[in-house]
């Protein structure tokens, strides 16, 4: 736990220095409005789909909202718990980023940051909490593909409440 929030620490106060010089950008071309530019290029499309290794691991789902916001969501799962147990994770959260931000050279890495929710299904019963996730995302200029890292502060709430973490790299294919 301490670990976890010393990685989102350090994330924070490294992106901090950086709003103070903004990057130069390109004109941006015209596209959908949905979709997230990073250094004027926008990315390939307002959706991606990919995978995400960590905790959890499983598949996950990304729809742009707006130029730096996009709803993330989550599905995972492990039928191999206890003895012949199973649990099943769904999240979904608001993220908000923060483009051009974070450029090194000619590469741009976006931070964010947001607000969500989980559900876990499991062979006890089920549990309902609160997620703050938070990280860093790279969409490639030339390719559709995104690569992201996060951590999240979990707060279980139902059936009782309690602090943890999740976290992971995640891979997305973007349509």
């Amino acid at each position: 736990m301490k670990r976890t929030v010393s990685i989102i620490c350090a994330l924070a106060l490294l992106t901090l220095p950086l709003a103070a010089a903004p990057a130069k950008s390109k004109p941006a071309k015209q596209s959908n409005p949905a979709t997230i530019r990073l250094s004027g290029v926008p990315a390939d499309g307002p959706m991606g789909l990919g995978l995400f290794l960590g905790q959890p691991i499983g598949v996950t789902f990304e729809l742009d909202l707006g130029p730096a916001s996009w709803l993330d969501t989550k599905a995972a799962w492990n039928f191999a718990e206890g003895q012949g147990g199973y649990s099943i994770l769904l999240q979904a959260n608001y993220e908000y980023a923060f483009p051009g931000m974070l450029v090194i050279e000619t590469a741009s890495f976006t931070p964010f940051f947001g607000v969500g929710a989980f559900f876990n299904l499991y062979d006890g019963g089920f549990g309902l909490g609160a997620r703050v996730p938070g990280g860093v995302a790279y969409r490639f200029s030339n390719a559709p593909f995104e690569l992201f890292i996060e951590a999240g502060l979990d707060i279980p709430m139902f059936p009782a409440f309690g602090v943890g973490a999740s976290g992971g790299l995640g891979v997305r294919y973007r349509f």
